[in-house]
């Protein structure tokens, strides 16, 4: 099994979360833009060197640009920008990508790989394994109390019903977040299969997240070796 946890948005708060992941003995990949077109705060380049100290930093655009909805050679101009940026601040090369808010076509994978990235993340769930996309990557849970609806969504958006069918049964009928989340780790630990947690810290505080996260990484110190605790490139560059 390998474990990773991942997290959007460069938000100042996950300096707070990174601190939680490392004190359990945990690390974390954090996508971030430069700045938020939203309005969300985000990390200075003094809190995205502390960040990398902590885990693993990767690109999320310029600021937060959901790609689909700009031309192509905005789209581009995203893409290389926010990776030129982010390597001007931490002062090393940037291995990974994830698409905000999930949204991407067939063009803008293209452009992720020609900008040298090594790998893509995207909001595909309910998967226990790193797919067979470099730039493609699901995850295996979003970090959030979701109701049978968005889970719904989610498994008929992004195809592969049958292998995703287990986990999203399980999650529909556990609305409970940190009883989904145990199950699901040790459906992955019994299979071999890859554990990949995402979400965004600033969404924490909106439902008692913080006290849950800390509980799952208690629970998770037992059951993942200190060898199956990755970062996101770790667990997509493994073969």
């Amino acid at each position: 099994m390998l474990f990773t946890t991942s997290w959007d948005d460069g938000h100042p708060l996950d300096l707070r979360l990174a601190e939680l992941l490392n004190r359990h003995g945990f690390t974390g990949t954090f996508y971030a833009p430069c700045t938020n077109r939203e309005g969300l705060p985000v990390l200075p380049k003094t809190g995205l060197r502390q960040l990398d100290a902590m885990g693993e930093v990767g690109s999320h655009t310029m600021d937060h640009c959901y790609l689909t909805t700009v031309s192509g050679a905005t789209a581009r101009q995203q893409i290389h920008d926010g990776r030129t940026a982010l390597e001007d601040a931490l002062g090393h090369a940037v291995k990974g990508f994830c698409y905000p808010g999930g949204r991407f076509r067939s063009e803008h994978r293209a452009m992720v790989e020609s900008e040298g990235f090594n790998y893509a993340r995207t909001t595909k769930n309910l998967v226990f394994d790193t797919g067979l996309d470099r730039f493609a990557r699901p995850t295996t849970l979003q970090f959030y109390p979701h109701s049978r609806a968005v889970y719904l969504g989610n498994w008929i958006k992004h195809r592969q019903w049958w292998q995703r069918m287990p986990l999203a049964t399980r999650a529909c009928a556990t609305p409970d977040l940190l009883l989904l989340l145990k199950a699901s780790l040790l459906r992955a630990k019994k299979t071999g299969g890859t554990f990949h947690l995402w979400g965004h810290s600033w969404e924490l505080d909106s439902f008692g997240g913080w006290a849950v996260l800390a509980e799952f990484l208690a629970f998770a110190v037992d059951h993942v070796q200190m060898r199956e605790r990755v970062t996101n490139a770790e667990m997509f560059e493994t073969p």
